[in-house]
């Protein structure tokens, strides 16, 4: 499922660089197509893992980066349909392979299909982890235009790059829209996270490694959201703000489990 959707995935991100710099709407489509078709394959995946698992694919690490990829994508194909632009693909695409080559690199183990631990049957963990993988999907998306504001030089017209670029201007207010997007289904997270933490352990808030992180990467796109307005935040240093926040979120996921095992600190989250 995965190593096809991954393979799947590349190729889309390649048509879609050869859409950006040299046209031709049939590549294009051929782009949009393939991508639809790795989103297709990895929805029935994740589908049937959690129809034999019982419950919802979300229970480690590896089960959620692959919905952590598949919400990248369902985000953009639903952008891309909207905006009816597609020299995003590429840019956004790139996201969603960083954390795709992290699941196909995750052990064997990891990635076989098994039951639930007693203490993760409630349902608001899958509520806590399901607007987490939103969230973070809409954060993915925004930080691929936020690669592409990068790319972009500030001044219009400057040369035959900026041709094959959407204005500035509208791949920042796009890139604003992914964040608005993921900022109250990250809120959600955290909320319901607190809820099921009180349920399970009897507390809403131990200053976990995951939580002060998750805190912090929170903290992060709220100052995004309120610097927005202001005029010398806007262009490239508000795109820079918002690819340093996926890094955050990157190092939430994957560097938080790593530095808990690595100096031993005390966490109650698996992943």
């Amino acid at each position: 499922m995965l190593t096809l959707t991954y393979v799947l995935l590349w190729l889309a991100m390649v048509a879609y660089l050869v859409h950006l710099v040299y046209g031709g709407r049939w590549v294009g489509r051929v782009a949009t197509s393939t991508t639809a078709i790795g989103w297709g394959l990895l929805t029935r995946g994740l589908v049937k893992r959690g129809l034999a698992a019982g419950h919802w694919p979300l229970t480690n690490r590896y089960e959620f980066a692959l919905c952590f990829v598949w919400a990248i994508v369902t985000v953009y194909l639903l952008l891309e349909a909207s905006w009816h632009e597609r020299r995003a693909g590429a840019f956004v695409l790139a996201m969603a392979l960083l954390v795709a080559t992290y699941a196909v690199t995750r052990p064997a183990d990891e990635r076989a299909v098994a039951p639930l631990l007693p203490a993760l049957r409630s349902v608001w963990l899958q509520v806590h982890v399901l607007t987490a993988m939103v969230g973070y999907g809409a954060f993915g998306v925004a930080a691929g235009l936020g690669l592409m504001r990068l790319v972009r030089r500030s001044s219009p017209g400057e040369g035959e790059q900026e041709e094959r670029l959407p204005p500035g201007v509208e791949i920042e207010r796009t890139m604003e829209r992914a964040v608005a997007l993921g900022f109250p289904w990250l809120t959600l997270s955290i909320l319901t996270g607190a809820i099921w933490a009180q349920k399970a352990w009897g507390r809403y808030w131990g200053w976990d490694p995951k939580e002060i992180w998750a805190l912090v990467t929170w903290l992060w796109y709220l100052l995004i959201m309120h610097v927005r307005p202001l005029r010398r935040w806007r262009g490239r240093r508000l795109a820079g703000l918002v690819m340093a926040g996926f890094g955050v979120v990157l190092f939430t996921f994957v560097g938080v489990p790593w530095l808990v095992r690595t100096v031993r600190l005390e966490s109650l989250h698996g992943f």
